[in-house]
């Protein structure tokens, strides 16, 4: 009589190594990515802690500042400070870009003419 085994859901076959041996699939845990945070001033950002290779935005729960707090691969942290101030949405429009005026040839001749006029002849 063979052993039977139920296979998870999903799962289509049974993973097994070279020999024969059954190897456990690995879930790999998943991270809580947390976009931002509320801290109290810049003294609960600073020790606010975060992963290596990780960004955080703070917001500070007392004033209109927040904090980009970032990990670099050594888990080494800096620390941004931004203030935050309202602006109307008319202040967003990009203005249009004045229209651009080249001299033609006729012009750019003229000047050299005027120039020329004001030289004093060598010779």
């Amino acid at each position: 009589m063979t052993p039977t085994v139920t296979l998870p859901k999903g799962e289509k076959h049974m993973p097994y190594d070279q020999y024969g041996n059954f190897i456990a699939p690995y879930n790999q845990p998943r991270q809580q990515q947390n976009v931002y945070s509320f801290v109290s001033g810049i003294e609960g950002a600073k020790q606010y802690n975060i992963p290596a290779n990780q960004s955080i935005l703070l917001m500070d729960n007392a004033q209109a500042v927040c904090y980009l707090k970032q990990a670099n691969a050594l888990g080494q942290t800096s620390l941004k400070c931004f203030k935050l101030v309202e602006v109307n949405e008319d202040e967003l429009t990009v203005p249009a870009k004045p229209a651009v005026e080249y001299a033609t040839k006729n012009d750019l001749e003229a000047l050299i003419r005027r120039i020329e006029a004001l030289e004093p002849k060598k010779g």
